[in-house]
């Protein structure tokens, strides 16, 4: 097998962080056609980007020489497919006719995910005690970020985000059909299950919780 050489090394290593090649150059202080440049083998970082780009590569300069050192003993993380925008709760209720007109805005924070999603979804994060289970099982505890994605067909017994059509904000919950009757069911027991038929938009479905600890 081919040694690999610092240029793929590169490429690894960005990819393995979840960075976009203008978001490595950004914590490098380089310009984006560098860091494409590295990684097509057509220059080499100098001396003096060395330091810098192991620190955002989060390995230690031997280890991103020599593809030696410390770093390389870690097994390597579940693999980041991307990011998508991390929106508030109004803008989740309001999504599809977000996406209609194409809303894409560089103030908006991105989150990495290991989901696999399509290009319209996006991610929110938990308020309050709903989802947050008093008697365990599955439980979304408040400040959890959900990834969601539109474009999968909501299903019984999956977490969806849903707007009901008196309010203008989305509510994370789970689904449940049943004798031809739908609701929304929290995992709280202590919270009520709310019945829908034709006053509810189904905005998405959870393929991901991330907990911060």
């Amino acid at each position: 097998m081919n040694k690999e050489n610092l240029n793929q090394r590169i490429k690894r290593l960005r990819k393995l962080n979840g960075y976009t090649q203008k978001e490595l150059a950004k914590y490098v202080g380089v310009s984006h056609g560098s860091i494409s440049q590295w990684e097509s083998e057509i220059t080499s970082p100098k001396g003096a980007q060395i330091q810098p780009l192991a620190k955002a590569l989060k390995v230690d300069v031997m280890e991103l020489l020599q593809g030696t050192g410390f770093a390389s003993n870690i097994e390597a993380g579940p693999e980041i497919t991307g990011t998508v925008p991390l929106i508030s709760w109004v803008q989740a209720g309001a999504w599809k006719e977000i996406e209609e007109v194409n809303f894409v805005s560089e103030s908006v924070s991105r989150y990495r995910t290991t989901a696999k999603v399509g290009p319209n979804a996006f991610a929110v994060r938990v308020v309050g005690d709903s989802m947050t289970s008093t008697s365990g099982g599955r439980s979304i505890p408040a400040g959890s970020v959900v990834i969601a994605d539109p474009d999968i067909e909501p299903q019984s017994g999956r977490v969806v985000i849903a707007r009901l059509d008196d309010s203008n904000e989305a509510t994370v919950k789970e689904l449940v059909i049943d004798a031809g009757r739908s609701y929304l069911r929290p995992f709280n027991q202590t919270f009520p299950t709310i019945a829908i038929n034709g006053n509810c938009s189904i905005i998405g479905v959870v393929k991901q919780v991330i907990q911060d600890f």
